[in-house]
């Protein structure tokens, strides 16, 4: 395997006019419009009292992501979910040489986040209208929609088998709704600014959040109990990911900052070096050896995390890489989208023959 820093050979998938994101995962799906059933009950923070300066709050930045702003690979390898600033939500196929389908969401408000369900029939799309549309891949009609929110919505997720949904935008409150019934489950609340970006772990446990007001909350899915409020971050938190195993999270933000998490005790055990950027995306690979990140200097870093150092420095361009997602069936391939409304993909396999 070539050495980290040095060029990587890169396939550049397409170019896609679509709508805006962060995040990806799985999920499942069913009718229309939805109710809640119960709230979150509130739990004592962990982590100590924040600074004056911590407790400042923070003005979000507004959402001003173009070209590629979403990506959703589907877990047995078939298809490519990709949303752009245009507004539209494109479906390749796996080599992006064909477009399957273009999704036109409802009131022509860019997708700010995807995902495809578990079985791969279905694309959730959150956007600024504050909706999440359920469309069928195959047919390209709009299936059902998940309507609470009141603001523009910036990110969604789910676990494993698509039992839980969560989504998160522009207020102070995540909602999680049932992927079987469509039905809105609870209302967590705790941020106390906009929510950037949701991980929901593979088993449906855990919830994680990440806010403008550059906190991380983590809550117990089942019983909507605040779990831990994780402060490091100097700025706002653009991305958190749950490891496969769910006992680590990552987070990075606008600092350029890349943290990981202990998930059981709620205590950051490591700053991954390396990014000089704002970081706006990460991943975890499906078999959980690779950690990626995407950032505003259009730079790809792959860590090992067997290592916790990084393996591979890929340079998309100068353009910042909005979503980074890999292959949901082997972990073989890694997915970039930036703002030149490009979709690039690298081999794994080739990282690992070293």
């Amino acid at each position: 395997m070539r050495a980290a820093g040095q060029p990587q050979r890169r396939r550049f998938i397409a170019s896609l006019c679509a709508s805006a994101g962060v995040l990806l995962s799985v999920c499942g799906g069913g009718s229309d419009e939805a109710a809640p059933e119960s709230s979150s009950s509130s739990a004592r923070v962990l982590e100590p009292v924040a600074s004056s300066a911590q407790a400042h709050k923070r003005r979000a930045l507004s959402y001003e992501r173009k070209g590629v702003t979403a990506i959703g690979v589907a877990h047995d390898g078939s298809a490519i979910g990709g949303a752009a600033s245009a507004g539209r939500v494109r479906v390749l196929d796996a080599f992006g040489a064909r477009q399957i389908r273009v999704l036109k969401p409802v009131g022509g408000a860019a997708a700010a986040g995807l995902i495809f369900s578990a079985d791969d029939r279905y694309l959730v799309t959150v956007g600024r209208d504050s909706v999440a549309q359920v469309w069928n891949v195959e047919t390209g009609e709009r299936r059902f929609t998940l309507r609470g929110h009141e603001h523009a919505l910036r990110a969604v997720d789910a676990s494993a088998d698509g039992s839980v949904i969560a989504t998160g935008g522009e207020e102070t409150r995540v909602m999680l709704w049932d992927g079987t019934t469509r039905r809105l489950k609870r209302i967590l609340s705790g941020p106390t600014d906009f929510v950037n970006t949701v991980s929901v772990s593979r088993d449906g446990r855990f919830l994680a959040s990440g806010d403008a007001d550059a906190r991380i909350l983590v809550w117990d899915i089942a019983t909507g109990k605040l779990l831990h409020t994780l402060r490091g971050h100097a700025n706002e938190v653009n991305a958190v990911a749950f490891s496969v195993d769910a006992k680590l999270l990552a987070s990075a933000g606008e600092d350029g900052k890349v943290f990981l998490w202990d998930v059981a005790v709620g205590r950051q055990v490591q700053a991954l070096e390396g990014n000089r950027a704002p970081v706006r995306s990460l991943a975890f690979s499906r078999d959980g050896r690779w950690l990626a990140s995407g950032a505003l200097d259009g730079r790809v870093l792959v860590w090992d995390m067997a290592t916790r150092k990084v393996s591979q420095d890929l340079a998309t361009s100068t353009a910042a890489v909005n979503a980074i997602a890999f292959d949901g069936s082997s972990s073989n391939q890694l997915f970039g989208g930036n703002e030149e409304n490009g979709v690039v993909s690298w081999s794994m396999s080739q990282f690992a023959a070293r």
